[in-house]
């Protein structure tokens, strides 16, 4: 069976409309998009849809069943995404696992992704669902096998707000473009005594049937195109309150109620003559319904006709912008402002501090993701937090609204004129239980606002309880008092995963607090969380071998084979200390080894021997010989090279087997020269040592030539033909506004016009513009890779670590991101730090896959550490390091690469003054050259280290080898770390980064050493 490595984005919204006329809503349809895509996107499609929509309340469930058809000739991976509405999660997830659709089970987060990417070089068929940055759900899909079809389920549940009509509204977007060969929708309405209505309906025969209090409403088509969405109108009774209950087995019970509010006309909100307005204007800024924010605007200035209105602009910096004067409701010129405005960049909310303008209330509009820092503000007045995004991180504009004494306005799912009667009124509170004694881990919490229809779940205490008494008002004057019969569920809703996810809400405004506590919920009910997904193995034995317990149907064989002991559970590599251990010795051996030739006295000729052959060559060219490899043909012959390249159409499997370890063959070979040297068969005591630097210099006798080493870094070439635009343009920043358009998605397209303008001085705009790259895609740790590798270059540490700090949060699991996360701790001077995150990779556990990628990384990890330790007194003695791995051993050059993408073989490479190339099948030169191992499966590093240089000039290469990833590759982003003189007191770093294209882009120079 072909396998899924189901990377695709999902992400679902749900958004409200203005009632009583056409819904106009900016929700978004599930849709699949093919990774990578070359013009195959138009034949992959939705051939089968079967929709599923269960309401009770203003609770509703909405399951959909999608398959996918592949008309292409070959495997293709895709990728879906649902942008889930506020307090809303994947509750449900399956994927055909031979033919029939098998559920996930939740798992951490972390597990599960180490365990999915572990599974996904079998070339089998595991699933993954994740919830990532925001209210965003992403799952991948591969293969979508050619010419075939592949299955996904996503199940999910959430409250439905009340709109002025005093009226639910259930919303599903169903007008796909393409026909779908097989559609399916079946409706039911539970317990509701006003009979539901179609205010938008995909197709004229759906009709509502009653029976009981309760409605169905069900539609099949073969090949259907709908042009229109699925929208329901569900009447509510402002006095009628229902509730419902489910039993536990220890006599406890689960309940839910929906409760409806008559409270007295509330307080209307008095504001000041001056507001403040915040707009978020970074690059995913375009992705908000600005038109009905504007709306929004317009109904409060109808209201506050006469208001001095401050101004501020956030991106990666909050700067004033104008002021404007609005008399009798007239604010044209603010309003031409905001549709004028450029939207660029990422978004720091942490830019956001008291001083820059000034006002009684802040108006921010923005959609919660702070992609470039921090998310916590700093302003003296209440916030009003406003998004109409599909992918908003609530939680995020929740917690600043609580803050700063203002409301979250959630135009994504409620009507304009509704989110304007919340922004100006003073909020319901819920005040409690009456009966406290009787419930508990009800939510919301106590104190949470409310509107006058809200959803409550809880846990009753003991079995007989049919009643309860809610308390709610204004928090000032006597609450009103609202009793709810609860009545036996008979199976419509799942009550407990209702209270989980209500509970899991409510927990995640204290996220950091609260951590374990949602981890263990969103396992125990199978709900997505920040940090629990939902995976799907394909056999037995994978649930047994990475300890993860299967869905009920594979439970009995799972319990059978554990018991039997028949399957091994994946033994994890305790940690890298033994392997460090050894390392420092191999490292130790070749620094003292003299890689200095010594001159031979010549002898009476004789028959030659093999060996003999060899100590001719040696002295004829200078060099020790190296061990035969394999040869290839070279992308870039280099005269007289030892060991040539070789290709073949299945490069990474051949690279591996004529090479087999790096740093044993650096090492083995680094052996055989030392013996060379030391060798018994001329005449010890006559031989007259010759410097490198007197040879090179043509047989000088004097030692005492000083040379100085430095590094040269080649102009990156502005060939692009977007570049040449903008080197041609009287406002290249304008010129790039319009260029972009057609590059939205290319993250290259941002990475050159950042370098572009940085290298003409324009730091601020390189900047926003690289930083766009954190808005291109939700928590995708490439592309924050590649803005950290940039940074580095460019000195800016301080965002540099909160990059790295984001990436070592989404994928602890990889050495690099804690490496590149110490690294940068190192370059801030924060050096035990820094030094504690090197140690602790050494010591943390990793899984077998890991393990065999990442094998030889110990070595580059030990020469920053002790180069920590060399240039920190204090960071040493504050880390406890093994003694056995701290040795001095400085060098003359070291260059060290690493790149953003897994499955993907960078090659680096490094040519001396005799012409001999160090890499990956020659990592031991005659001149004392040392390459690590050859990293094949992605990230690297992999570093040169040359003790003694020689005088000359060294060339310094990288190559995109192969990439072994299950999709088509895209160009890889690489950084270049080039020192003279490591851990030698004087040393000096420049840094590179550039993208490769494995087909455009071969052994590029990077760099060059010259020491004269």
């Amino acid at each position: 069976m072909k396998k899924i490595i189901v990377a695709l984005f999902i992400v679902l919204v749900f958004s409200n409309v203005d009632t009583k006329s056409q819904i106009r809503t900016t929700r978004e349809i599930p849709s699949l998009k093919i990774k990578n895509d070359d013009g195959q996107q138009k034949k992959v499609m939705l051939a089968d849809l079967k929709v599923d929509v269960t309401i009770f309340g203003n609770i509703a469930k909405t399951t959909m069943t999608m398959v996918f058809e592949n008309k292409t000739n070959r495997d293709l991976e895709g990728e879906l995404t649902f942008p889930m509405p506020e307090g809303v999660s994947v509750s449900g997830y399956a994927l055909d696992i031979n033919g029939k659709l098998r559920q996930a089970v939740a798992v951490d987060k972390n597990k599960g992704t180490e365990v999915f990417e572990s599974i996904e070089t079998r070339r089998v068929d595991p699933g993954l669902l994740e919830k990532v940055e925001g209210n965003n759900f992403r799952t991948r899909i591969y293969p979508l096998p050619a010419n075939g079809k592949r299955t996904i389920q996503i199940s999910y549940s959430e409250n439905l707000t009340i709109e002025s009509d005093q009226a639910h509204y259930y919303y599903l977007p169903l007008n796909y473009t393409n026909v779908i060969e097989n559609f399916a929708l079946d409706i039911h309405v539970f317990q509701d005594s006003h009979k539901p209505d179609f205010t938008e309906k995909p197709d004229g025969s759906l009709a509502f049937s009653h029976h009981n209090n309760n409605y169905t409403a069900s539609l099949r088509k073969q090949q259907f195109q709908s042009q229109r969405n699925l929208v329901i109108q569900l009447p509510t009774n402002s006095k009628e309150s229902s509730g419902l209950f489910q039993a536990n087995n220890d006599k406890t019970f689960y309940f839910l109620a929906n409760v409806s509010v008559d409270p007295a006309k509330p307080a209307q909100k008095k504001w000041g003559n001056t507001i403040g307005i915040i707009w978020d204007r970074s690059l995913s800024g375009k992705n908000r319904d600005i038109e009905k924010e504007l709306a929004l605007l317009d109904l409060f200035f109808k209201e506050n006709p006469n208001m001095h209105v401050e101004m501020g602009l956030l991106d990666i910096q909050f700067v004033k912008g104008p002021t404007f004067q609005v008399r009798q409701g007239n604010w044209d010129e603010l309003k031409s402002y905001i549709k004028r405005m450029d939207y660029d960049g990422g978004t720091d909310y942490s830019q956001l501090k008291t001083g820059v303008i000034r006002a009684s209330d802040y108006l921010l509009f923005s959609d919660g993701l702070s992609t470039f820092g921090q998310s916590e503000i700093s302003l003296e007045n209440p916030v009003y937090c406003i998004t109409s995004s599909n992918g908003s991180d609530y939680g995020v504009l929740k917690q600043i609204a609580r803050k700063h004494i203002g409301k979250l306005i959630n135009l994504a799912n409620t009507s304009v004129n509704q989110a304007y009667n919340n922004l100006n009124t003073v909020d319901l509170l819920y005040l409690g239980i009456k009966e406290q004694h009787d419930f508990e881990e009800v939510y919301p919490q106590k104190g949470t606002a409310i509107q006058a229809n809200f959803s409550i779940a809880g846990m009753g205490k003991r079995p007989g309880l049919q009643q309860l008494t809610l308390l709610v008002g204004d928090g000032q004057h006597s609450p009103e008092e609202i009793s709810i019969a609860l009545h036996p569920d008979h199976g419509e809703i799942d009550l407990q995963q209702i209270w989980a996810q209500k509970k899991i809400e409510a927990l995640d405004l204290q996220y950091d607090n609260n951590r374990e506590e949602i981890e263990t919920l969103g396992k125990q009910f199978g709900i997505v969380t920040r940090n629990t997904s939902l995976i799907v193995l394909e056999t037995v034995e994978d649930y047994i071998r990475y300890a993860i317990t299967p869905p009920a149907e594979l439970l009995p064989q799972f319990n059978a084979l554990q018991k039997e002991h028949a399957i091994e559970r994946e033994e994890r590599v305790a940690n890298l200390l033994d392997k460090a251990e050894n390392s420092i010795e191999q490292l130790r051996s070749w620094w003292h080894t003299d890689f200095r030739l010594k001159k031979k006295y010549p002898q009476r000729d004789k028959p030659l021997e093999s060996t003999d052959y060899m100590a001719v060559e040696e002295i004829a060219t200078g060099a020790a010989p190296v061990t035969p490899t394999p040869s290839r043909p070279s992308a870039s012959p280099v005269a007289t090279t030892r060991a040539e390249e070789f290709r073949s159409s299945d490069a990474a499997s051949e690279k591996r087997v004529s090479v087999g370890g790096n740093s044993n063959t650096a090492n083995t070979a680094t052996s055989e020269l030392a013996m060379a040297a030391a060798s018994d068969d001329i005449l010890q005591e006559s031989v007259v040592v010759q410097s490198f630097e007197e040879r090179v210099a043509g047989g000088q006798t004097s030692n005492s030539i000083n040379i100085r080493g430095k590094i040269s870094i080649p102009e990156i070439k502005e060939d692009q033909a977007y570049l040449q635009e903008l080197n041609q343009s009287k406002d290249p920043y304008k010129s790039y506004l319009e260029l972009r358009n057609q590059y939205m998605g290319t993250p290259t397209f941002y990475f050159d016009v950042a370098n572009f303008f940085f290298k003409r001085g324009n730091k601020q705009k390189a900047l926003l513009i690289l930083s766009a790259l954190a808005d291109l895609q939700i928590e995708n740790a490439d592309l924050y890779k590649t803005i950290s590798y940039k940074l580095r270059e460019w000195g800016d540490y301080d965002n540099a670590l909160f990059i790295t700090a984001k990436v070592l949060k989404w994928r602890p699991m990889d050495p690099q991101s804690h490496r590149d996360y110490a690294l940068v701790l190192q370059d801030k001077g924060m050096f035990k730090e820094a030094l504690e995150q090197l140690y602790g990779i050494l010591t943390q556990s990793y899984s077998p896959e890991a393990a065999d990628r990442d094998e030889g990384i110990e070595e580059t990890l030990l020469m920053e550490i002790n180069n920590i330790i060399k240039s920190s007194k204090a960071a040493s003695s504050n880390v406890a390091v093994n003694k056995k791995l701290i040795a001095d051993l400085p060098v003359d050059m070291r260059v060290v690469i690493n790149w953003n993408s897994q499955n993907t073989d960078i090659d680096l490479w490094v040519t001396d003054p005799n012409q001999e190339k160090c890499f990956y099948s020659n990592p031991a030169t005659a001149i004392g050259g040392r390459l690590s191992n050859d990293f094949t499966g992605g990230y690297g590093p992999e570093q040169f280290l040359l003790k003694k240089a020689l005088k000359g000039k060294y060339k310094i290469e990288v190559d995109f080898f192969n990439d072994s990833s299950l999709t088509l590759a895209g160009p890889a982003a690489v950084m270049a770390e080039i020192y003279t003189y490591y851990s030698s007191g004087k040393q000096e770093r420049k840094i590179v980064t550039i993208y490769l294209d494995r087909d455009k882009e071969r052994n590029v120079g990077i760099g060059e050493f010259s020491f004269q």
